[in-house]
Parts: C-alpha cells; sequence; structure tokens
C-alpha cells in the first residue's frame, strides 16, 4: 500500500470517528427523521409485530412521496394485514397441509384465537387492488391478495359467527346462527328484508314471480345471521380468490384438496350467478345474483355450513318442495330477471 492510501485512510478514519460534539461525514445519512431512516424503523416495527406503530411511522411520519413508493405501500399492507389478525405464512402453510373441502368453515377456522380487526384487512385489499388489475400486479402481490381474499372471508364470517374465537362456528346451525337470511330485527322474530312474505301452500308448490305469497318467510332469526352487507364482503372475498387463482395455484400442487375445492366452488357459482359473474372484488360490484348464489353455497354441505346440496331445488316457476332437505336457503327470494 503507498504512503499516499495508508494516509488517506488514516485522514477518513480521524474524521468520521470525531467526537467532541461536531458533526462527522455520516450525520446526513444517520439522521433518525429521514424518509430512509424511518422506513427501517417501520419495518423492525413489523418484524415485532407491532403493526399500529409501523402504520403510524408510514402513514404519519414519512413524506407522502416517499410513502407512496411501491417497496413502502407493500410493507403498508403487511402491516395492516397483521393488524386484520394473520400472517402470510401461517395461512398459506395451512393451505398445503389441510385436506378440507368446506372452504367457508376452514377459511374461518384459520383465524382461530386471534383478535379480529376487519377494516384493517378491507385496508390491506385497497393497498394491493391500488398497484393496478391483475396483469399489471406482480405474482406475488396477486399472491398475497388471493391470501387477503382468504382473510376476508374468515374475518367476516369469525366476526359474526365465532364469538368465542375457537374456530367454530358457535351453536347450532339454523337455530343458533344462520348463513341464508338478512334477518332485520331481533333474534327470535320473523323480519327478514329477504325472505318471501308469509303463506301456507302445500309442497310442493308452484312458485309464481307474480305472487311471492307462495313462499312462506323464513324461520325465526337465530342469535348471529349473516346479514346482506356482510355477505357481500364474503361474496368479494371469494371473488379476490378465483381472479387471483392462478397464484394460488403456483403455491399449492395441483392435488391440493382447498385449491379443488375453490375450483369447484367457482364452477358452481357460475352455474347459479352465470360464467364472469363470482369474480367481483369490491362489495359495490357484488349483484343480486351473486349475494344469492353465494348464501346457497354458504348454506351448502359440500363447502358451507349446512347440509344442502346446490343446485338441487329448481329454478323458478318450477315446484319447490319445502320440506325437502336438499334446497339451499329456501326461503331465500332468488333473484327474478
Amino acid at each position: 500500500m503507498t504512503g499516499f492510501k495508508r494516509t488517506l485512510i488514516l485522514l477518513l478514519s480521524l474524521t468520521l470517528t470525531t467526537s467532541c460534539g461536531q458533526p462527522n461525514l455520516l450525520t446526513d445519512v444517520s439522521e433518525t427523521d429521514s424518509d430512509e431512516a424511518l422506513f427501517f424503523e417501520a419495518k423492525k416495527k413489523i418484524d415485532k409485530l407491532e403493526w399500529s406503530a409501523a402504520i403510524d411511522i408510514i402513514e404519519n411520519q414519512m413524506s407522502d412521496g416517499y410513502a407512496a413508493q411501491v417497496d413502502v405501500q407493500e410493507a403498508l399492507a403487511g402491516a395492516y394485514a397483521g393488524k386484520c389478525g394473520f400472517t402470510f405464512v401461517d395461512i398459506i402453510n395451512g393451505l398445503k397441509n389441510s385436506s378440507s373441502t368446506s372452504i367457508f368453515p376452514f377459511f374461518m377456522s384459520i383465524f382461530a384465537g386471534n383478535t379480529l380487526d376487519t377494516s384493517a384487512c378491507d385496508r390491506s385489499i385497497s393497498i394491493i387492488t391500488s398497484f393496478g388489475s391483475v396483469l399489471q400486479r406482480t405474482n406475488d402481490q396477486n399472491l398475497f391478495l388471493t391470501i387477503l381474499g382468504i382473510a376476508r372471508i374468515g374475518t367476516t364470517l369469525g366476526a359474526k359467527l365465532d364469538p368465542t374465537l375457537d374456530g367454530v362456528a358457535d351453536g347450532v346451525y339454523k337455530t343458533d346462527f344462520n348463513v341464508c337470511h338478512n334477518y332485520s330485527g331481533a333474534p327470535g322474530t320473523n323480519t327478514a328484508t329477504d325472505g318471501w312474505p308469509p303463506a301456507n301452500p302445500v309442497p310442493p308448490a308452484p312458485i309464481d314471480p307474480a305472487n311471492p305469497l307462495s313462499i312462506p318467510a323464513p324461520a325465526a332469526a337465530p342469535n348471529r345471521s349473516i346479514t346482506d352487507t356482510e355477505a357481500k364482503k364474503v361474496a368479494s372475498g371469494i371473488g379476490i380468490i378465483f381472479e387471483n387463482m392462478s397464484a394460488l395455484a403456483a403455491v399449492l400442487s395441483g392435488g391440493n384438496s382447498t385449491l379443488t375445492a375453490l375450483q369447484d366452488a367457482l364452477t358452481q357459482c357460475e352455474a347459479v350467478a352465470g360464467a364472469g359473474n363470482c369474480t367481483a372484488t369490491n362489495v359495490a360490484a357484488v349483484t343480486p345474483e351473486l349475494l344469492y348464489t353465494i348464501r346457497v353455497l354458504m348454506d351448502s354441505s359440500a363447502m358451507g355450513f349446512g347440509t344442502c346440496t346446490p343446485g338441487a331445488a329448481p329454478a323458478p316457476p318450477a315446484p319447490y318442495d319445502l320440506n325437502d332437505p336438499s334446497y339451499c336457503c329456501i326461503r331465500l327470494k332468488p333473484p327474478v330477471p
């Protein structure tokens, strides 16, 4: 090493390590209030599962321009997902190891024991969707969005049907909880806004769309039921999954039972709601047909909480046998074209 190089290194070392209260050459890059330093601190908070602290740093302390960067927004979405009540790795591992085909109870079970914050999940979804369409987003972003769709379903159902947070719907189906109707009154009342007005036909009885009195009103409201708003969130959650199915398939094997069940669910959904009508990714895009279909699927034995078979009931105005347990949500009025 030349004398000049040794001298230069010595001078730099002395300059960089000088104290006595004087600034050194690293002062500018070590400032704790720079955007870079704040982002580093936010990621440390995320690593410690301190979601709200990380969110506060990104949303309230960084400059708007820096916070808008994709990598920062991805971190923000991750923080909101954590605040919602899940971690990405846990769900992926759960999907890989699951043998369940009942997708709605399974998605709810993933969040057993977690404190759920559905609004945080919604915020995470809005951040990822702001990156653009399926083709504009990266495969990793689409996969993360798929997991968020599962989280939207699981947290929405869990918040209403599983108050004990043990991962299982509490009580007896149709007595203590119900996924079929939008009850507007107190438990024990017949006040569902989506049922047909009461009548007493002798089953099987024909349905006359011009005469809604031909179908009885829903049974008395249970303690817990899924409202239309909640059912639309479930519908948009599964729409997100359907839209990004290829990203999920890339990390799950072809024989994965949950992936197979989701593919079957898409087929059954389109059989009822129509091809291309099952990929609504926000509540506002959920049509009456899709809302009806999601309630039917949640009531089914294959993928939901009930014992019925989707498609067993004939379409109006063919006869309905109101005593046939194979009919899903039999007192839920189908949308009339």
